[in-house]
């Protein structure tokens, strides 16, 4: 099993482009691959407590990257220092970020958290400016965010009706702190992540600080200890740990260490319609033609940011 992440690496590295385009790459696949883990979500905490489902996901894709590293003999030690802020990202980006947006989806569909979730590159552009100004934009950029968002919330524009439910005010209210705490965690790993150490051991320790974070928020916000075992909510679990969290936290370490923080959240608006697509097909989530519109939009409003990126970087 280790082989397989260090595969992945080794072929992105062998491809005829320079990094900054092999960094595109991990983003598509991040785009891909996050978009599936909602609807994986959506079985799993049928069966396991979400914050319990967090611990157990992160902690042991954490702990199984950090093996992976350990054992190639590509291990950095890093100093007390290093580990607190590497600790303190994961805690934003994982504790926070995941673990507010699993628990939010308890009451509220899994594309619409897919949704709220694209507030991210919005936030992160925000706090890069708020933190020093370090973020350049353009009138695309801006633009671009916009019409991605407001994409998305025209997709969703009907869910809003069901604002009468407590708990469906209660999970939208989880969801967008999960934005906010996984776009503070985006700019902080982008800001403390040494380059030279492998991101497959920044993600290592993230995740595992995150996961273990996770255990501690349990008794204040699980209702149950208690776990259904199915084979469902089994193979949502490792889909997560594998897929979800130890090979796409590592290309996301990968895309942060080459490209801006808003470029690599642009994954935030492909991910809602992966998330959208795979709720109608498989959660019978509704979708109809009006949405579609709301998609086209979003993927238009992704390109115009790149373009603004790659428009400062020349």
């Amino acid at each position: 099993m280790p082989s397989i992440f260090f595969a992945q690496f080794e072929k992105m590295n062998k491809l005829p482009t320079d990094q900054t385009t092999r960094a595109y790459l991990a983003l598509a696949a991040i785009c891909i691959i996050w978009g599936t883990t909602y609807t994986a979500i959506k079985y799993a905490i049928r069966d396991f407590p979400p914050y319990l489902l967090v611990g157990l996901r992160q902690t042991a894709a954490g702990l199984l990257l950090l093996a992976v590293v350990y054992f190639s003999g590509k291990f950095t030690k890093m100093p007390r220092r290093y580990l607190a802020l590497q600790a303190l990202t994961g805690v934003f980006t994982i504790t926070g970020g995941n673990g507010f947006i699993t628990w939010g989806m308890q009451y509220i569909p899994s594309g619409l958290a897919a949704v709220i979730g694209s507030l991210t590159p919005v936030m992160v552009v925000i706090i890069n400016l708020l933190w020093h100004g370090s973020e350049k934009t353009n009138w695309k950029i801006l633009v671009g965010v916009l019409l991605g968002f407001g994409g998305l919330g025209f997709v969703f524009r009907e869910g809003w009706a069901d604002f009468s439910n407590p708990d469906y005010r209660l999970g939208i209210a989880c969801c967008f702190a999960s934005c906010f705490s996984w776009s503070l965690g985006t700019v902080m790993a982008k800001r403390f992540n040494d380059t030279q150490i492998s991101p497959l051991q920044n993600a290592g320790y993230q995740l595992a600080a995150g996961g273990i974070g996770a255990f501690l928020m349990m008794p204040f916000m699980d209702k149950t200890m208690v776990i259904h075992h199915t084979w469902e909510g089994w193979t949502a679990l490792i889909y997560c740990i594998l897929i979800g969290s130890a090979l796409a936290f590592s290309f996301y370490m990968y895309a942060l260490k080459h490209l801006s923080a808003t470029v690599s959240s642009l994954y935030t608006y492909i991910n809602p319609v992966v998330a959208i697509i795979l709720g109608w097909i498989f959660l019978h989530e509704k979708i109809n033609p009006a949405e579609g519109i709301g998609m086209a939009v979003t993927i238009f409003g992704v390109w115009l940011v790149n373009l603004g990126y790659r428009q400062n970087a020349g």
